[in-house]
């Protein structure tokens, strides 16, 4: 009965009708705050026209099964502010029922996810996230792979473990981004620390760090809100040429091969991630290269 009341209240929402008295009421619903965090994401994305009816049937048969709150973000379109297209994502942002969660994102996939405490994260393609929901009122801490955009609740300290280091923080927004022997952390709101091999850094808003394996720690400013990837342009300062194709494989699903071409050059600069043609010959330009697409999923680089 009360999930029937949920459903009609939710569309009431969406369509301007509902009353006074049935808006207090939805409030009063613990999951009324998730469903406001899809009304957020909604402001900005499109996506294409849906049947309203096939619509409707599809979010209630999602609202039954009680998905987990978690949105895919895909390169060729995204939400609108539709209330049919909302219907199906809000039968997708229901509250965690294992103990256990994990998410993982596909090449050139996007996925925001709303952690318990209504802390928000969105994973760049490529990436992986999982954490235990029994623990998190005593313990915020995430597994991460791979990339991901973290926005933090303030409150108790919020961990994020990598296979190369930590980041803590208590609240405030920042991504992380690990490979294989490689750490990179940048803060876009508030302090973040990292622990790696050892040593700890703190970086405040506007600054950006890196260690490549046991390396010293690369230290910049950045000038950004947001990463530039929620945009799906992949943004590069002072990187190794390795790492770059690390991105471009991720994003676009492909195997790059390189013959006779140092890896270790450092390049700069911005490519599209959704556009390879484009993507490929602005590095191969700027690190003067000669390039191959030989199909879909492969490219070759040559001095």
């Amino acid at each position: 009965m009360e999930n029937q009341e949920l459903d009609t209240l939710i569309i009431k929402y969406i369509s301007g009708e509902i009353s006074n008295q049935e808006l207090e009421r939805l409030k009063r619903m613990e999951e009324f705050s998730t469903y406001e965090k899809i009304l957020e994401y909604s402001s900005d994305f499109k996506a294409p026209a849906v049947n309203n009816e096939e619509s409707y049937a599809n979010f209630l048969k999602k609202h039954e099964r009680k998905s987990k709150p978690v949105i895919k973000l895909n390169r060729s379109y995204i939400i609108s502010g539709i209330a049919a297209t909302l219907l199906i994502f809000f039968g997708m942002f229901q509250f965690l029922l294992n103990t256990n969660q994990k998410y993982k994102t596909n090449f050139g996939e996007q996925l925001a996810v709303i952690l318990p405490d209504s802390s928000e994260v969105i994973l760049h393609a490529s990436s992986s996230l999982n954490f235990n929901k029994e623990d998190w009122k005593t313990s915020r801490i995430v597994n991460l792979e791979g990339e991901a955009y973290f926005k933090v609740k303030k409150g108790s300290k919020f961990k994020v473990i990598t296979n190369e280091g930590k980041v803590s923080v208590l609240g405030t927004q920042f991504t992380v981004n690990e490979q294989e022997d490689f750490l990179e952390v940048q803060c876009f709101e508030g302090k973040v620390m990292i622990e790696r091999n050892g040593v700890e850094k703190i970086l405040i808003r506007g600054e950006a760090i890196r260690q490549i394996q046991n390396d010293v720690f690369e230290e910049w400013r950045i000038t950004t809100t947001k990463p530039s990837w929620q945009n799906f342009e992949s943004n590069f300062n002072n990187t190794p040429l390795h790492y770059v194709f690390n991105d471009i494989k991720k994003v676009y699903g492909i195997s790059i091969i390189t013959e006779n071409v140092n890896t270790e050059q450092r390049f700069s600069g911005s490519i599209p991630n959704n556009n390879l043609q484009v993507g490929i010959a602005t590095v191969a330009q700027a690190m003067h290269l000669n390039y191959e697409i030989v199909n879909d999923k492969k490219v070759i680089f040559r001095p």
